[in-house]
């Protein structure tokens, strides 16, 4: 170590490096079985075409109900007993959950099952508060971008995993090859994942953490645009299988086509991501925000012109390239707001608006699949998008600067 290197260098390096390979991990076992579920929801028994839709809805979104609730209570453990211990608790209990969907039998246990993997995770908000805890204040941007998109990776990553093996291997083996690697993810986190030392004291309830919220001007933006942003590119995923399934018509099995389209936007927003920070630098927050969620508009209302699977994976990338600027800069904004103390808490609430989208954008998007067909679903979610942008150009307009955006002190209540 130099001279002029920050205390405690080496230990956020390796803990940054351990976190974003097993949120990776983790997010990715969460969205394995995105592609899949109509498919498995038909050879649990279901054939109609309407009732594969609806269940796939709710299938999709039964996880992201149950982490939206638990997220702040998870968060408020994270500061009260240990971040690094919730991070231990998710992942086990992921790897637990994927080798349960081995003995899935019915639509409903599999559903049922889904709402328990929700309800075990916490995993983000830890990351988030161990990262903002223990990154020196001139690496947290960069720290904060590339935990996000491996978040936002991972919720791509998966459903291309899933899609991709699915051609070779049944779902039950799927789901219990999953479980042995999230397992092992496991072990390398309670191995190499060091946890900061918390502040001194009690942490907020989860109701102070609120009511700071409540007050704060960034997080009224923040919170909003997480929840609106991921609901609006979410909406999508569950019927891109079957948009997928129109693409390539009768006769072509669409799985791996399917896992190659979420592949490349995995891709996409990770390389968007490592350039995130110099970006930021040059043109600042306000810009990247806005300009991302109108990109990801553009993206997702050119989906029902593509003509074949080129053009379908060319707006793939842009579209993965649009996203990796939404979720970074809103949760850097966040994290550099949020209190020591209170910091678990208040990434918690950021990670229900995140999980909360993720549950309302799948259920939207089923449900518009029945009226207005699979295209038009992408227009919706396209408008979403745009409206977003236009918000969040409006929002942060009145805020002010940049700097403005992400204070570099604030109070906690008491």
């Amino acid at each position: 170590m130099t001279a002029d290197s920050p205390p405690g260098r080496e230990v956020w390096r390796t803990n940054l490096a351990v976190l974003v390979g097993a949120q990776l991990l983790a997010v990715s076992a969460m969205g394995i079985l995105i592609p899949l579920i109509p498919f498995f929801v038909r050879e649990l028994g279901t054939t109609d075409r309407a009732a594969v839709e609806r269940w796939s809805g709710l299938i999709f979104s039964g996880p992201f109900l149950m982490a939206a609730l638990l997220s702040p209570v998870w968060g408020w453990a994270g500061d009260r007993f240990g971040h690094k211990r919730m991070v231990v608790r998710a992942v086990i209990g992921l790897a637990v959950v994927n080798f349960l969907l081995v003995f899935v039998e019915t639509p409903l246990q599999f559903w049922i099952i889904r709402l328990v993997q929700g309800a075990v995770t916490g995993f983000i908000p830890a990351a988030l508060a161990i990262t903002s805890s223990s990154t020196p204040p001139a690496h947290l941007p960069d720290a904060m971008g590339r935990l996000s998109a491996s978040a936002s990776a991972g919720r791509l990553l998966g459903p291309a995993i899933g899609g991709m093996l699915a051609a070779f291997l049944a779902f039950r083996q799927l789901f219990l090859v999953t479980g042995v690697i999230i397992s092992i993810a496991a072990v390398v986190v309670m191995v190499f994942l060091k946890e900061p030392p918390r502040a001194p004291g009690r942490p907020p309830s989860a109701a102070k953490n609120m009511r700071w919220i409540l007050a704060e001007p960034r997080m009224r933006l923040a919170l909003p645009g997480l929840l609106l942003s991921m609901a609006g590119v979410s909406m999508v995923m569950p019927i891109f299988p079957l948009y997928v399934e129109d693409l390539l018509g009768a006769g072509i099995d669409p799985k791996f086509v399917t896992g190659l389209g979420f592949a490349v936007v995995a891709g996409a927003t990770l390389i968007g991501a490592s350039l995130l920070g110099r970006v930021t630098a040059r043109i600042g927050l306000k810009v990247v925000l806005v300009g991302s969620l109108v990109l990801t508009a553009v993206a997702l209302a050119l989906h029902p012109l593509a003509s074949g699977v080129p053009s379908m994976i060319a707006l793939r990338v842009l579209l993965g390239f649009a996203v990796a600027g939404v979720a970074p800069v809103l949760h850097t904004m966040i994290s550099r707001a949020a209190p020591d103390g209170m910091r678990g808490g208040v990434t918690g609430y950021a990670s229900s608006a995140t999980i909360l989208g993720f549950f309302v954008g799948p259920l939207v998007g089923g449900w518009l699949a029945n009226h207005v067909g699979v295209s038009g679903v992408f227009v919706v979610a396209a408008g979403v998008s745009a409206a977003c942008g236009a918000g969040a150009a409006v929002v942060a307009r009145r805020l002010g600067r940049d700097r403005d955006l992400v204070p570099a002190a604030v109070d906690i209540p008491r």
